[in-house]
């Protein structure tokens, strides 16, 4: 039994890997991802992982078809940098009260309980990091 990968197969990955490839930056003084530099070797494969990623849940989302499977992926999707320890205040700012505020508007209003729930639990997280 041939245990290699074919080439013809695109890698997949998880968010935890996402996530850790997101970690190293912020021991290394970066507190945004705004600030990652583009033409780092490092922050080109971590990016790379986070594209693939980002495209197979595209696609899983598209698959499904629902407001609420998309609005797991954006969830999902919005806290990758935060998962990773950036802690830029401005940025988790944005993120709690901008991205993740509009989502839990969208599911509050589309009566998902349990999708809000959960962007809630995130939010407070979040606002945890930034009292």
């Amino acid at each position: 039994m041939n245990e290699n990968i074919p080439s013809s197969e695109k890698p997949r990955f998880t968010r935890e890997q996402v996530v850790d490839a997101f970690r190293k930056f912020p021991p290394k003084g970066i507190a945004s991802p705004d600030d990652l530099p583009l033409n780092d070797p490092e922050v080109i494969s971590a990016n790379a992982v986070l594209q693939v990623w980002d495209n197979q849940q595209k696609a899983e989302v598209q698959r499904l078809g629902t407001q609420e499977a998309n609005l797991e992926y954006t969830l999902s999707r919005s806290t990758i940098h935060v998962d990773a320890g950036f802690s830029d205040p401005d940025y988790l700012d944005e993120v709690a009260n901008d991205w993740l505020a509009q989502d839990l508007q969208e599911a509050e209003d589309a009566g998902l309980t349990e999708t809000a729930r959960k962007i809630q639990a995130k939010i407070d997280e979040i606002e945890t990091k930034l009292a």
